[in-house]
């Protein structure tokens, strides 16, 4: 009976012992030959800042700079011209263009101004840190057509996106990126 007891603590030992050494193996096995994989991942930083020269009355040279930088942007940007109070306050009825404002638009053919989706689309890649031409050359408040209290405020509200993969820019914004990577509406 003494000898069969000790036998079942022999057999015990033996089965630990083999898994001790099974599972250091395997740790020292997978170690050994295992380099380190190294997950490099970079936060997108695509962004888009408005630049503009304004003086009180009139805003020039409104431009769309890519803050990005690394990667080059595809650019869109739309406007919204509303009467404000002092208090920011927005004015019922909607500034009428050539009656209480005036604006003359870029020249640059690169900028899309006839979508239907209230973007206007520039149509080549903007490289990190760099700006579109004028998106509006141009616009200021026809004198004495502001609602008592109120004056004109133009708000330029920009997007961009990464210009790699195209395939995203199309799903995304809905565009065409041609082989040359120019973009149409």
């Amino acid at each position: 009976m003494k000898i069969f007891k000790n036998y079942k603590v022999l057999v015990i030992v033996c089965i630990i012992a083999v898994l001790c050494v099974g599972v250091g193996s395997t740790l020292a096995f997978n170690n050994a030959i295992t380099d380190t994989l190294v997950n490099r991942f970079f936060p997108g930083d695509i962004s888009a800042e408005v630049t503009e020269d304004f003086n009180g009355q009139l805003k020039e040279h409104v431009k769309i700079k890519n803050t990005s930088e690394r990667s080059k942007a595809y650019i869109r940007a739309y406007y919204v011209v509303t009467w404000k109070d002092a208090d920011g306050n927005v004015y019922s009825q909607k500034p009428v263009a050539g009656e209480d404002y005036t604006y003359r638009m870029g020249s640059n053919a690169n900028w899309d101004l006839t979508t239907t989706d209230g973007y206007f689309y520039y149509a080549l890649a903007i490289a990190p840190g760099a700006s579109t031409p004028d998106l509006i050359r141009e616009l200021k408040p026809v004198a004495g057509r502001a609602p008592a209290g109120y004056h004109l405020e133009v708000d330029i509200i920009a997007e961009a996106i990464k210009a790699n993969p195209t395939s995203i820019v199309k799903s995304e914004w809905g565009v065409t990126v041609s082989s040359t990577g120019r973009i149409s509406k």
